[in-house]
């Protein structure tokens, strides 16, 4: 039997990144989005699913706490790094309740996909926000 490589839940964040970093720069609708959308390895639909729902219903109060609470300056991030912060912001608030789980698995999305400074800097703003 052959181990599996990734973990559907990891796929599934992995794929709301990139469906709200194309909703960011197409300004188009979730629903838009994910007409159109193709993963090809298995993932936990309703994760991805409820990860965006929540982030679409919520986005508001997510930038808002983390205006309040992230001790440094959020504007000029690059919009994949934004992507990923309020994508783990919302997770941990509306989804998953534990920290350490939330902040591994955003750190080691932002390790694979950003800058090699940026899971740094996103667990500190997550230390100080969640």
């Amino acid at each position: 039997m052959s181990e599996k490589k990734y973990k559907p839940q990891l796929i599934a964040r992995e794929s709301a990144i990139k469906i709200l970093y194309q909703m960011k720069m197409q300004d188009e609708t979730f629903e838009k989005i994910m007409n159109g959308f193709i993963e090809k390895r298995e993932y936990d639909a309703s994760l991805l699913e409820r990860i965006l729902s929540e982030y679409v219903e919520n986005k508001d109060r997510i930038i808002s706490l983390l205006d309040k609470k992230a001790e440094v300056s959020l504007e000029n991030l690059p919009l994949l790094d934004e992507c990923i912060i309020h994508l783990s912001v919302c997770e941990f608030l509306f989804i998953n309740k534990s920290k350490n789980i939330v902040i591994n698995e955003y750190i080691n999305i932002a390790k694979k996909y950003s800058s090699p400074k940026m899971y740094t800097f996103l667990n500190k703003v997550l230390d100080n926000t969640l």
